[in-house]
């Protein structure tokens, strides 16, 4: 049986906590809990599980674990586990702790395992103090990435992904070209589109800010419930906001949006009645920068804003008809 007594050295417990405080997105913030995990506790086993709402449970494994296979019976534990919640597992092998790190809205959820032969109460505490501190510094991570009045994602956040989607792009297409792959088959992919709230100064000047922040708020609910899970929404600003879709192609993209634009025309906002929204989109693809792909998706917007409002239009479709300028620049303008 594994008694030792893991002395709590308070320049090691100093050090991981400022480690993983310094981190800046989930990823890294998983790597330093692992790293410190594996110096502090030094388990057998640790890795994080994903368990959608449907479908298998998936392991997560950093790359010195290999061969993770569980009892159904810690999944089944898993699920039934509610946020922040702590329980113990036994398997032939090992004793798990498991510590639920977030639960997503469907229900789906990811778990954390750390299997040593046995625990004692400093072994635990230890694990629930490193795991307290992860989920507080997310925590906060999550709330300086999120808008104060709707909830969704704010400016910082966007600049960040669009970063690391175009970043993700760039090699994708390396990889193509290395290995010969035909573009054409290649037709899934990740569009930006910019939406804006038609006509909502006058919603100000008639009603007041405060039944505007309603609208706000409102149409931010309409975005949540037209968009699929793994999508994203950011407000961008004032009435403006913007949408990522992933794993689409050029029609399913023109759907998703024009169900959302539909969504909002159908919709009775209390005290306004109709509201409208004309939205421009785009195509991730080699763009030099975040900023490009907005003016991208901005010259779209602008060109429903200027043909009739309350509806949704492609810039490619549009630059291939000779109705948009794709003007090249050097990225100084300054839209963050």
């Amino acid at each position: 049986m594994n008694t030792k007594i893991i002395p709590l050295d308070h320049d090691i417990l100093l050090e991981t906590i400022v480690a993983i405080t310094e981190q800046r997105d989930q990823h890294s913030l998983e790597l330093s809990l692992f790293a410190s995990l594996r110096e502090m506790l030094q388990p057998l086993r640790g890795f994080f599980l994903d368990l959608p709402a449907s479908g298998p449970a998936r392991t997560i494994v950093p790359s010195r674990y290999e061969d993770v296979a569980l009892p159904e019976s810690v999944i089944t534990l898993a699920r039934e586990m509610s946020e922040y919640d702590f329980r113990q597992a036994r398997t032939p092998d090992l004793v798990y702790m498991l510590a639920v790190m977030e639960i997503a809205k469907d229900g789906g959820r990811r778990v954390l395992l750390v299997g040593m032969s046995s625990w004692n109460v400093n072994s635990e505490r230890l694990l629930v103090g490193m795991v307290r501190v992860y989920q507080n510094f997310m925590k906060l991570m999550s709330d300086s990435e999120k808008d104060t009045l709707t909830g969704l994602y704010n400016r910082r956040k966007l600049e960040s992904h669009l970063s690391s989607r175009l970043t993700a792009r760039l090699h994708d297409r390396r990889e193509r070209d290395k290995s010969g792959a035909d573009p054409a088959l290649h037709g899934m992919g990740e569009y930006v589109a910019v939406l804006d709230l038609d006509k909502f100064k006058r919603i100000n000047d008639t009603y007041g800010h405060l039944i505007g922040d309603e609208v706000l708020l409102t149409f931010a609910n309409i975005l949540r419930a037209s968009l699929r899970d793994h999508d994203r929404s950011f407000r961008y600003g004032g009435e403006e906001f913007i949408v990522v879709l992933s794993d689409v192609n050029a029609e399913q993209a023109a759907r998703v949006l024009d169900r959302l634009r539909s969504n909002v025309a159908g919709h009775a906002f209390p005290q306004v009645g109709q509201v409208t929204v004309s939205i421009g989109y785009t195509m991730i693809d080699c763009q030099d920068l975040p900023t490009r792909i907005i003016e991208e998706a901005d010259k779209a917007l602008y060109y429903a804003k200027e043909h009739g409002r309350n509806q949704v239009r492609d810039f490619r479709a549009l630059r291939a008809e000779g109705a948009v300028e794709d003007n090249q620049h050097d990225g100084s303008i300054e839209l963050f």
